[in-house]
């Protein structure tokens, strides 16, 4: 009996720009790719199809994805373009990048198989596509029954707990890609933590657009605290990590549940945006910030805080930014994240007066990271003698630089990990220079070290 002889598929390239949701969003495409059998690439050369998750939430990010548009459509690609560019410029690509066969919306990722379905039919066939899947509302959100293949080296992985936002904030786009609040139950979210522990993964870091609002919608009050009680107790996992707090949602109750569980990391990321109460309100942002910012060092005063603030936005005078500058000095974050304000279409401060020069906007963003770089090396020393858990991310060699060296090329191991105070990628981390004779820990455990020294962001450690 003879079997139909079945086609090769064609292996698809994969890029991913922009944030750690964005990046949760590509996890699930490829999961759902791979469950399907399609061969998946990090390298576009060798693909048939290439396939770019985008962002758009600034001018930067825009041209991030267009530059890496630009050079694929150069190389001769075929490409699917989803994400953040795709639900705001839709079909408009199909002409501005050669070889576009498809754009996906934010919100249809569970389309991504029947997309690459008719893109591949048609390209066997000597034929392009012209496909727009792009809800004009995005609706849907992923849940734990979506396949995701986890792409991330190391032992931490991120977890999104909602989608959209239904705050409006005057300079941000987000809301308008990806629609309105919609959060997972605390079921699905748990179901997914624990896939992701038995996986192998250390350290869950609970990410949204709005995470201190979650539940807002499905549970008509705010339910973080109640999640985050769930994913401590129930997942497994040995770091839980909460990023993206509003200020005004971040109640006691949810602080407390925090400082309780001890899985939970002391570590709250928290975007500010600004200190001035003039522009905080023009920003349409909560004009409250010290009084958050009070309630956080009561509830949690050892917990190590990050914060994101936006330099240059309308009408922001010389008064103004000092405001922000001494507010800054006063509050000694642990990371502080200077963004210049990106003047962006369809937002409401696109037409604002009172735009602030470039020149100025870049010299205020680094007049405030110069000051938090005096901050974190002051924060940093503290640390110096004593004890930490470290996380290991992965091992790497390293040119020795010290007097027993025998030669310039002589090269030692070093393990590159993090501590509570250090989210992926964003914030610092910690080192050690193993000697030739200490076994190397792998990457995922948990280690026991002294801080030696540091820097400005950095912490340089021994084995304990």
């Amino acid at each position: 009996m003879k079997t139909k002889k079945s086609k090769t598929l064609p292996t698809i390239g994969i890029s991913t720009l922009g944030c750690a949701k964005n990046l949760v969003d590509t996890e699930n495409i490829v999961g759902i790719l791979h469950a399907a059998g399609y061969p998946i690439t990090s390298d576009h050369s060798r693909a048939n199809i290439s396939l770019v998750n985008t962002c758009t939430f600034i001018k930067d990010s825009t041209n991030e994805s267009k530059g890496v548009l630009t050079e694929l459509s150069n190389m001769g690609q075929k490409l699917i373009i989803t994400g953040c560019m795709a639900q705001r410029y839709k079909d408009g690509l199909f002409s501005e990048f050669s070889g576009t066969q498809a754009v996906l919306g934010t919100g249809n990722i569970k389309d991504i198989l029947d997309v690459v379905k008719k893109v591949t039919s048609n390209l066997n066939n000597g034929k392009d596509s012209k496909i727009v899947k792009v809800d004009e509302i995005p609706m849907a959100v992923a849940d734990s029954s979506t396949p995701r293949l986890n792409t991330q080296l190391g032992p931490s992985a991120y977890l999104k707990i909602a989608e959209g936002c239904d705050h409006r904030c005057a300079f941000c786009i987000i809301p308008y890609l990806r629609g309105d609040m919609k959060s997972r139950t605390i079921e699905d979210i748990v179901i997914e933590a624990k896939t992701l522990v038995n996986n192998g993964v250390r350290e869950i870091i609970l990410v949204s657009q709005d995470s201190t609002a979650y539940g807002t919608d499905i549970y008509k009050r705010r339910a973080l605290a109640d999640l985050l009680k769930a994913v401590s107790e129930e997942s497994g996992a040995d770091w839980i990590r909460l990023m993206y707090a509003y200020p005004t949602e971040m109640d006691e109750e949810m602080l407390d549940v925090i400082a309780k569980k001890s899985n939970i990391v002391k570590y709250i990321d928290i975007p500010l945006q600004h200190a001035s109460k003039k522009i905080l309100l023009s920003m349409r942002r909560p004009p409250t910030v010290r009084d958050t910012v009070k309630l956080l060092r009561k509830k949690l005063p050892k917990a190590a805080v990050r914060t994101t603030l936006i330099v240059g936005f309308p009408g922001e005078t010389e008064e103004d930014f000092n405001e922000l500058y001494d507010f800054v000095k006063e509050s000694k974050f642990d990371r502080v994240g200077v963004f210049t304000y990106s003047k962006e279409k369809d937002t409401p401060a696109f037409d604002f007066k009172d735009q602030v020069p470039e020149e100025i906007k870049q010299k205020r963003r680094d007049k405030i990271m110069k000051l938090q770089q005096k901050i974190s090396l002051q924060k940093n020393k503290t640390f110096v003698g004593k004890k930490l858990q470290m996380l290991i991310e992965h091992l790497e060699q390293h040119p020795v630089k010290t007097l027993r060296a025998t030669s310039q090329n002589e090269m030692s191991t070093r393990a590159v990990g993090r501590s509570f105070r250090d989210a992926p990628e964003i914030d610092g981390q910690l080192y050690i220079d193993l000697q030739k004779n200490e076994n190397p820990p792998n990457p995922g455990d948990f280690i026991n070290v002294k801080v030696i020294d540091c820097d400005e962001y950095d912490l340089f450690c021994a084995l304990i």
